[in-house]
């Protein structure tokens, strides 16, 4: 986005994060291919104008406007289509405090919309509902499968000026951890494709043109002063699609579930502290809320976390998916490693307010 919710979160987050609605300095702009990747066969490059024309279509252009002292101010983000029933998802901080909604196609038309529901701050996610019909929906592509320098695209309407532009990167990192408006933000997807404000809420895609992340954030600065380029995240598609389904169920705001626990990689260091070689993977449970879901269940802090229902933990963050993979109140078998011990129980959900 390129003007406007500075007043709603303040535009620059700690670490000199910047979510990507703010109206940054000014900066070239950037949809030309980065340093780690301008030496590209024919080949690839082949794959990747096949799959910017895969994806294209289905990224569009959201434009909105604000009330503000003395009028009105126009904004402009990205967004994704989801279904041809006309849902489209975005980020959350493109249009909530607007006035006005209209989705911009690919084919220049333009068409009213409205905002189903969202998530925010949680993970800035929005789901939009416009007419049906001829529309392109997104094919959805596995974000738990990335790699680290797999190529990826940015597809947006960077700076309101360049609709459907397309910029090439790589995966930079994953399980990024971030701070958006004080709420930490974890399971972020890091790429050096350039990104800038008016690309939120549109598709990081990989080289099938299939929907694996949505831009979200960039950093522009370090806590030190210096510049940095080349730092954008994007929320992984599993969280934004399981979320977007859960709105469109609700018909408002995401109904998130959770175990009322804080949980943390289980990394080397931990291991080392925990003095359990026998454990490789898992979810730490770090704290519980009293009478809350985990500790109903007879979770207790120190708890390794290894299954839950039918998903494999082996981190926080496939933790944190299989959660949300619920709805407030279900109930799930929950799988825990203590003190070398194979403990079984069930859990079930609360509802996060």
């Amino acid at each position: 986005m390129v003007a406007g919710l500075s007043a709603l979160v303040g535009g620059v987050v700690a670490g000199g994060l910047v979510l990507l609605f703010s109206d940054d300095a000014e900066q070239d702009e950037s949809t030309g291919i980065p340093a780690s990747q301008q030496s590209l066969s024919v080949e690839q490059t082949s794959a990747i104008a096949d799959a910017a024309a895969r994806a294209r279509p289905s990224v569009v252009r959201i434009e909105s406007t604000r009330l503000v002292a003395g009028g009105s101010e126009p904004d402009v983000g990205s967004g994704v289509v989801l279904a041809a029933e006309g849902h489209v998802i975005t980020n959350a901080h493109v249009v909530l405090g607007t006035d006005t909604l209209k989705v911009i196609l690919q084919d220049g038309t333009g068409r009213p919309a409205v905002v189903i529901g969202h998530d925010y701050p949680f993970t800035d996610v929005a789901v939009l509902q416009i007419g049906p019909g001829k529309l392109t929906p997104i094919e959805p592509g596995n974000s738990q499968a990335l790699r680290l320098g797999e190529s990826v695209l940015a597809i947006g309407n960077p700076l309101a000026e360049f609709d459907g532009s397309v910029s090439v990167g790589v995966i930079s990192g994953l399980d990024r951890v971030r701070v958006f408006d004080g709420v930490r933000q974890s399971d972020l997807i890091q790429t050096d494709a350039a990104v800038n404000p008016g690309n939120s809420g549109g598709a990081l895609v990989n080289i099938q043109g299939q929907f694996v992340g949505m831009p979200t954030a960039v950093v522009r600065q370090t806590r030190a002063g210096s510049t940095a380029e080349g730092l954008a995240f994007a929320l992984p598609a599993s969280r934004v699609l399981l979320i977007a389904q859960g709105i469109i169920r609700a018909g408002g705001t995401y109904p998130r579930p959770s175990l009322d626990a804080e949980h943390v990689d289980l990394t080397p260091e931990l291991l080392a502290r925990l003095s359990r070689s026998t454990v490789r993977e898992g979810a730490l449970i770090a704290a519980v809320t009293t009478g809350g879901a985990a500790a109903t269940a007879g979770i207790i802090p120190g708890d390794i976390v290894t299954r839950i229902g039918d998903s494999a933990i082996t981190t926080a963050s496939p933790l944190l998916n299989a959660i949300m993979s619920y709805q407030p109140g279900d109930s799930a078998k929950v799988v825990l490693n203590r003190n070398g011990r194979i403990i079984e129980t069930e859990v079930r959900f609360a509802q996060r307010s």
